[in-house]
């Protein structure tokens, strides 16, 4: 998991997401112009992180170029993120990743700083810093306190646009030089050709990531990167044991039927946003949502660990149920919720069609889940678990009685967490 910091100096919402420096010994260099293109259209291509990229990038420019700080913005394909950037300097010998949430583009800061006039209009600026005492936008007054003598943006073309279509929206570069007199015309030549170079390496890094991002969004953190790796063929999976969480929102179609229908939407994403936090938070995936229903999974990798899981589990069902009481709908109240899990075989992969497939889970185990799901809302109960899962519990369980389960021959015996000491409830 990804751990985010505010970056300095930076509107609310632009998160540091990694960091990296390049020993002394491996920072590369050119000989000329000629060298970093030729890197560019080559070598360049086999660089699978846009960190390590911009920072290869920028390391061979700065041999031939005084460039002192570099500044790298891409737009991206995502629910919460709208791009990622990368800075470098070369004092400190440090690149940046930041990602950037989609509200940014609303703030004051964004506004006010020189990235509309590039990102929407595609225009190149060159402000000199050196002896301009009325620079026009705050960001270089702050590069002005920190020794920087002039500064260039300018845009960069990754394709997908037609030149007359008015959505366009074009990348950006922005450099900085402390060399007294700033960037010479040769300089800012020699930028304009890199850039030109760098912009198909850089399209294609960034192509992998929004492929990768939508996948794991879409499909699930696990099973995104499998798809990705080429597990695409029909049919193809693999047989896993896993317990299995089932969560249902009770009475949502009477909510629904309530509320508007934005509002109806709203209550979903907060419903689904603290479920999936809770699964995430204990090492599990989320396979489906159906309806206001979510199935998610804690893979039994070793049955030495099957324990393990099943604590996750619980851990995780207890975290969603107790989510609910955090969502108030005005004139509604707070939704109820219930959970069922399970222990068992189920076929994880390709299924479908040869043009629309699902990769998704299926079997007993799956169906079981479900129909304990409808056991909780008959007993009237928070959570419920079987007795595979209870016997894999290390917590106390209590038996609730015996229960026919649509499609499956035998009644099955249900369980509920013991109450603890002092406290009343199943939870």
């Amino acid at each position: 998991m990804n751990s985010f910091s505010q970056v300095r100096n930076a509107p609310p919402g632009v998160l540091t997401r990694r960091r990296f420096v390049r020993p002394d010994a491996a920072r590369p260099t050119v000989a000329d112009l000629a060298g970093l293109i030729a890197w560019a259209h080559g070598r360049a291509y086999g660089v699978g992180s846009p960190i390590k990229l911009v920072d290869g990038f920028t390391w061979r420019l700065a041999s031939i170029v005084p460039v002192d700080r570099l500044g790298i913005s891409v737009a991206l394909l995502h629910p919460q993120f709208g791009g990622y950037g990368i800075r470098w300097w070369r004092d400190t010998g440090a690149s940046e990743e930041a990602l950037v949430e989609h509200e940014v583009r609303k703030t004051d800061i964004y506004r006010a700083s020189p990235f509309p006039a590039v990102v929407e209009r595609g225009e190149t600026l060159r402000v000199r810093i050196e002896g301009n005492a009325d620079v026009p936008y705050p960001v270089i007054g702050d590069l002005r306190a920190e020794g920087y003598t002039d500064y260039l943006a300018m845009p960069i073309a990754l394709g997908g646009f037609l030149p007359a279509d008015p959505n366009r929206r074009y990348q950006v570069a922005n450099f900085a030089t402390r060399r007294p007199g700033g960037f010479s015309d040769a300089d800012i030549a020699a930028i304009g050709a890199g850039l030109s170079a760098l912009e198909g390496p850089l399209a294609l890094v960034t192509e992998r990531r929004i492929a990768r991002d939508l996948l794991s969004i879409y499909l699930g953190r696990a099973t995104g990167p499998r798809v990705l790796k080429g597990e695409v063929a029909r049919g193809t999976g693999e047989s896993i044991r896993a317990a299995i969480l089932a969560t249902d929102m009770r009475g949502f179609t009477t909510i629904a039927d309530k509320l508007p229908e934005t509002e109806t939407i709203a209550l979903l994403n907060a419903w689904f946003e603290r479920q999936v936090g809770a699964v995430h938070a204990h090492r599990g995936e989320v396979l489906k949502f159906v309806g206001d229903g979510m199935l998610a999974i804690f893979p039994i990798d070793d049955v030495e660990l099957a324990r393990a899981s099943v604590r996750d589990a619980l851990a995780a069902a207890r975290d969603a149920l107790a989510c609910a009481a955090q969502i108030d709908i005005p004139g509604v109240g707070r939704p109820r919720a219930v959970a069922a899990l399970h222990v068992g075989e189920i076929f994880h992969g390709n299924i479908g069609a040869r043009d629309r497939l699902d990769f998704t889970a299926i079997g007993p185990a799956v169906n079981a889940v479900s129909r304990l799901e409808g056991v909780a809302k008959s007993l009237d109960v928070p959570l419920v678990v079987s007795d595979e899962f209870a016997a894999l519990s290390t917590e106390p369980m209590r038996s609730l009685g015996r229960f026919p389960l649509k499609g499956f021959a035998e009644p099955r015996e249900v369980f509920a967490p013991a109450p603890a000491p002092g406290r009343s409830g199943s939870m």
